[in-house]
């Protein structure tokens, strides 16, 4: 199986449910960013994940082609660079949680591009 189509089968389901979560359980994420501004081992725990899966990602797959495979590299430089900040300047994401926090629309897009990017990555991994 091609890589692409294999990290495609695991980022599309991730993103779509992630997505369906944020919707479902705005209260429990509000109370999630809480957490990573008030307890920092919490924010260097996440980062020192998505560093390694980003890290992963991309010594797998780095494809730079003008087609769908690029978004899955996009998706390990986004973590990649989510994961280094929350290492090295945790107060930027904690800065990044009070604007999500705060607004409602903010989230609202993210996760529907989330849930964009779960359905693209599910049919291009399953389907296509």
């Amino acid at each position: 199986m091609d890589t692409s189509v294999l990290l495609a089968r695991i980022i599309g389901p991730y993103m779509l449910i992630a997505a369906i979560g944020l919707y479902a359980n705005r209260n429990a994420y509000d109370r999630l960013l809480d957490d990573l501004r008030d307890q920092p081992l919490l924010l260097m725990v996440m980062g020192a994940f998505t560093l390694i899966l980003g890290l992963l990602m991309l010594q797998f797959h780095n494809v730079w082609s003008l087609d769908w495979r690029i978004l899955v590299t996009l998706i390990g430089w986004i973590m990649l660079i989510k994961g280094t900040l929350a290492i090295i300047a945790p107060q930027i994401l904690t800065r990044i949680a009070k604007h999500y926090k705060s607004n409602d629309t903010l989230l609202n897009i993210q996760a529907t591009i989330a849930a964009f990017f779960g359905i693209l990555m599910s049919y291009m991994g399953y389907f296509a």
